[in-house]
């Protein structure tokens, strides 16, 4: 199993912090390959960055070598929807995966943000 884990901004040391936690969590014998997005802006903080961001991260996974999943290393899911229209692989953010996995562990739960400008993307996310 290999899985392209691609930051959407263009920090490569939070890039590699990213790759780190991953293999942490990753299975024995799976293959964490950790990208960061070839252009756009230095941090996603609301709708503007994300939409800077897009043409950067589908070049990342257009380009990526042979992977079995993509997973968007971006809590606010940028380019969600792009990514999965781009390949036939699964594709999930992990915002998506955070609320799914809490929405199995409880009735409700909350999303802590420090920038007020994330709150209107992170609602939408939470209302798919």
């Amino acid at each position: 199993m290999r899985i392209l884990v691609v930051n959407p901004n263009t920090t490569a040391a939070m890039t590699a912090k990213i790759g780190q936690a991953a293999r942490r969590c990753a299975a024995p014998g799976t293959e964490i390959v950790a990208m960061t997005s070839v252009h756009g802006p230095v941090s996603i903080e609301g709708y503007f960055d994300e939409a800077m961001s897009l043409a950067g991260l589908l070049q990342t996974i257009g380009q990526a070598e042979d992977f079995d999943a993509v997973v968007i290393a971006c809590f606010d899911d940028t380019g969600l929807d792009a990514a999965r229209c781009l390949t036939d692989k699964p594709v999930i953010g992990i915002g998506e995966a955070a609320y799914r996995c809490a929405a199995m562990l409880s009735n409700k739960f909350s999303v802590v943000t420090t920038l007020a400008r994330s709150v209107p993307a992170l609602e939408h996310n939470l209302a798919r």
